[in-house]
């Protein structure tokens, strides 16, 4: 197709999306058939979103956030599926309300960008969302990334773990996909995240408590800000011990010891993950809340390794605090060898098709523990992760397939890969869409 026929299905794509139409679909379906690159899809997209936010709504912008997911996913599948996730994405962008005009321009300051982020520090905690959008986005750069910025943004986001975090998590994603889209018009697309930031619920218990039991520690956080080793097996038994603590201020100063003991923070946040994989594993059902811990491990551990600000560490008590619950309990026998890892991916699949859990999670703890290929591991798992329609699981599977990759590429923890087949395994099944899309999938 020409250039001019591919760059209107684009602008037929931001359009649905932007008003909330299921015809958004189809015409990304159409600009796939024509060779448009799956960023482009998504570029068309997040736009769409981005450009008709309805901050006034005080609901999470969702929908960049799975738009992220998406993108990172197709890094790891084949080239005929990396249509999957991306259409997925779009559907789900496409079903959720939005304002029924485009957002107005935003006023933007400039100014040294060091001021401008403690102003916008300021402005986040005084509720003010024109003026903490308009330094933000002054501190924003189009078409290069200023780490300075996205330093600001998580240090506002943890300082608020309003809806359990959420904001984080949304502010992480919504970095990673202007990040993917190589910041062109990261303004655009990085708004919603500090419009939901200062609008949306907030909560600054969790931060309070922190800052309480830091002041009373005279804990120098520059000191414990720079190195640190990997964990290692007592360092893995305490992680699990701060994750089952009694209460907030143990959980903190549990986390704050093993700091001190020369643990990572971003190691230690390997851990916290690992812990809230455990939890999904052993919860009843698709468990939602679960899977928001693990998310947001995810997310604090991003924040641990792209920043280097002290303030950084602020992520892991948070993610200590945010995973921190009761231990689960839950035991798996490995099923019998099978011949070769193609035989043991083929009955996953079979698992997830027949909605067994236990057996789909036992199938990965072996495959995992045989020592597989990773690549063929994690391309069966975000495979089936984008199958089902995001609109009848709220887009979990597309999220906990991106974060469970990322985790399980850093970890190589086999109960990482174990939640997100649980989850895959429980989740309502919808795969009409996919369905229809088979001959986009053809060899």
């Amino acid at each position: 197709m020409a250039v001019a026929g591919l760059s209107s299905l684009l602008t037929e794509v931001e359009a649905a999306v932007g008003a909330s139409r299921p015809e958004a679909v189809d015409a990304a379906v159409k600009a796939f058939r024509a060779k448009a690159p799956p960023l482009e899809l998504v570029r068309a997209a997040a736009r769409g979103v981005a450009l008709h936010y309805d901050r006034a709504s005080g609901v999470a912008p969702r929908s960049l956030a799975i738009l992220s997911a998406a993108t990172n996913l197709t890094s790891g599948m084949q080239p005929r599926f990396q249509a999957l996730p991306v259409l997925q994405a779009v559907s789900f962008a496409a079903s959720e309300k939005k304002a029924s005009t485009p957002a107005k321009p935003p006023l933007v300051v400039s100014g040294e960008v060091t001021h401008l982020g403690r102003s916008f520090l300021f402005a986040v905690r005084a509720g003010d969302v024109a003026e903490a959008e308009s330094i933000f986005l002054g501190m924003v750069d189009e078409g290069w990334e200023r780490k300075m910025a996205g330093d600001m943004l998580f240090r506002a986001a943890l300082e608020d773990m309003g809806e359990g975090g959420r904001k984080l998590f949304l502010a992480v994603k919504s970095w990673q996909l202007a990040r993917s889209l190589g910041f062109k018009e990261a303004r655009t697309i990085l708004r919603p995240a500090v419009e939901y930031l200062v609008m949306g619920p907030r909560d600054r218990t969790a931060f309070e408590t922190i800052l309480t039991v830091l002041g009373k520690e005279w804990v120098d956080l520059d000191a414990l800000a720079s190195g640190g080793r990997p964990l290692d097996d007592a360092g893995r038994g305490k992680v699990s011990a701060i994750a089952t603590a009694p209460s907030d201020p143990v959980c903190i100063q549990a986390t704050l010891a093993l700091l001190q003991d020369g643990y990572a923070a971003s190691s230690i946040a390997e851990g916290l993950g690992v812990e809230a994989a455990r939890r999904v594993i052993a919860a009843r059902g698709y468990d939602t809340e679960a899977a928001k811990r693990l998310l947001f491990a995810h997310a604090s551990r991003f924040v641990l390794t792209f920043s280097r600000t002290n303030e950084r560490l602020y992520a892991v008590f948070q993610a200590a605090l945010r995973v921190r619950s009761p231990e689960p309990s839950v035991a798996f026998t490995p099923p019998a060898s099978l011949q070769g890892e193609g035989e043991e991916l083929c009955h996953v699949a079979g698992e997830f098709d027949a909605r067994k859990p236990a057996e789909a999670a036992g199938r990965i703890m072996a495959y995992v523990g045989r020592g597989y290929s990773t690549p063929r591991l994690l391309e069966v798992l975000a495979n089936y992760g984008c199958r089902d329609s995001p609109r009848t699981n709220e887009g979990f599977n597309l999220l906990l397939a991106d974060a469970c990759t990322a985790e399980f590429l850093t970890t190589k923890a086999a109960p990482v890969a174990m939640a997100l087949a649980k989850m895959i395994a429980t989740s309502p099944k919808d795969q009409a869409a996919y369905e229809s899309w088979a001959p986009l999938f053809s060899p």
